[in-house]
């Protein structure tokens, strides 16, 4: 009998599964809450740094296509570094300040309950055993008042204040252009690429995140078909299955059916993420990166590194880059699922499945660990700038038990040529093959077998003998 006579059927298989898990109470609950956590971590992590303060830290100068929307707006400098001239100037941006003798607290006590477009900019001196150290801008605002304002006032009165205090120096308003030029240091092994501290972060931080969540998906899920098939051949659900259907079209169907679940599952997280930053980008650090790269006039100091930082690191993704995770995420899934779905055939009681689960759970972590060390391997980059990948990460992205997990965020980052990723994909197929062709082999003699648990190495030698 030919493999296409013995997988007749998988369709029954593949809408039962499909249907019986989505239905369950554990999807359903497990959903609710991966969801929950996916749209409170992107939106925090947008969030919580903004309020931590560093959407106060705004560099470079203000933004001069704002048009300002602040109905009152009072200066409080505490320090006492701005003149007359200062203040005009910042008129010119549409920086008109109400004269008040009140004191800043009671301004911005007012200020937390006034309507919309009131504002005050509180100027104060940093010291440090009587010497001043720095300066700082704080603004106060009332509710719903217009963000992008804000964020330019602030950029506006920072840039003042740096002006004045290099004028008050000694250096003459012709040379203050000079004196703001600044000095990346950085140390560099001889032969490797160099990174800034800001893409040496993102190159450790996709990396980690992907492989985690693609772990999850693929070896959680991977699990359930062996728990699935292990659960109903050890009760009267298997016999009934292969009254109608053969051996070979239960393990398709089912391998399928979680296939499609733990993509449905993917997407939902992608999905999720992309709507809570849009949601949260507006109030968060995200909204303020998002301006900066579409206004370059913003893009100096230190905004100039995140912007080549985020250029450099994800200026080459394109569709192509997308459908390629798509492709080696499905490739990665029937690797571990049909290997799962031996091991879940090979017991005869449940009791025995978490022992003979063992080799596909070390197999699994074995793969997320050589897609996740060798980064943490190199964090000395982190210090040093060197852009270099170690052997050990290479070797990642070609060996199909870690490939899953490491081409992703490879691709991502474009840490690979288009060849060596259709290269690792070739790869991880033809070695998708392999385990299916083993499958199709011994998978009727195995789902039928009863008695003691059958070993890997048993398995093989039956594949080899059929």
């Amino acid at each position: 009998m030919n493999n296409s006579s013995a997988a007749r059927g998988w369709q029954k298989v593949f809408g039962f599964t499909f249907i019986q898990f989505v239905k369950s109470k554990s999807f359903i609950v497990s959903s609710v809450i991966i969801g929950v956590i996916v749209i409170l971590l992107v939106g925090g992590l947008n969030i919580i740094p903004k309020l931590t303060g560093a959407g106060d830290i705004i560099t470079g100068s203000g933004d001069t296509s704002v048009d300002m929307q602040f109905r009152t707006l009072y200066l409080a400098d505490e320090a006492g570094i701005l003149t007359d001239e200062d203040t005009a100037a910042l008129a010119n941006y549409g920086l008109h300040f109400t004269a008040s003798d009140k004191t800043t607290d009671k301004l911005i006590e007012e200020t937390s309950s006034a309507d919309e477009g009131q504002a005050v900019i509180l100027i104060s001196a940093d010291e440090d055993d009587g010497t001043i150290s720095g300066y700082s801008v704080k603004v106060y605002y009332s509710p719903d008042t217009d963000s992008a304002s804000i964020d330019a006032a602030a950029g506006f009165v920072s840039e003042m204040v740096k002006y004045r205090n290099v004028i008050n120096s000694g250096v003459s308003p012709e040379n203050y252009e000079a004196s703001q030029r600044y000095v990346n240091t950085s140390k560099i092994e001889a032969g490797a690429g160099e990174w800034s501290v800001f893409e040496t972060m993102i190159n450790y931080i996709v990396p980690m995140v992907v492989s985690l969540i693609l772990f999850i998906l693929i070896f959680a899920y991977g699990q359930t078909v062996a728990q699935s098939i292990a659960t109903e051949k050890t009760s009267r659900v298997m016999e009934l299955l292969l009254t109608s259907v053969r051996p070979l079209a239960v393990v398709i169907g089912k391998v399928l059916a979680m296939g499609l679940i733990s993509l449905l599952q993917f997407l939902m997280i992608c999905i999720l993420g992309v709507v809570s930053f849009a949601a949260t980008a507006p109030f968060g650090i995200g909204g303020d990166i998002m301006k900066m790269m579409d206004n370059p006039a913003l893009q100096t100091g230190q905004n100039a590194d995140i912007a080549q930082a985020l250029t450099s690191s994800f200026g080459t993704l394109s569709p192509l880059t997308f459908i390629l995770i798509f492709v080696i995420f499905i490739l990665g899934f029937l690797f571990f699922a049909l290997i799962a779905a031996l091991v879940g055939a090979s017991v005869s009681r449940m009791e025995d499945l978490a022992q003979a689960m063992q080799p596909y759970s070390l197999l699994g972590v074995l793969g997320f660990y050589l897609a996740y060390f060798p980064v943490m391997t190199t964090m000395n980059s982190l210090e040093s700038g060197a852009a270099s990948i170690s052997g050990m990460q290479m070797f990642s992205y070609f060996f199909p038990i870690s490939s899953p997990f490491a081409l992703p965020s490879a691709l991502l980052l474009g840490t690979l040529s288009l060849p060596q990723v259709l290269i690792a994909v070739l790869i991880l197929a033809a070695f998708d093959v392999l385990v299916a062709v083993i499958v199709a082999r011994v998978y009727e003699m195995i789902i039928l077998h009863n008695g003691s648990r059958l070993k890997l190495g048993e398995i093989i030698k039956m594949a080899g003998k059929k």
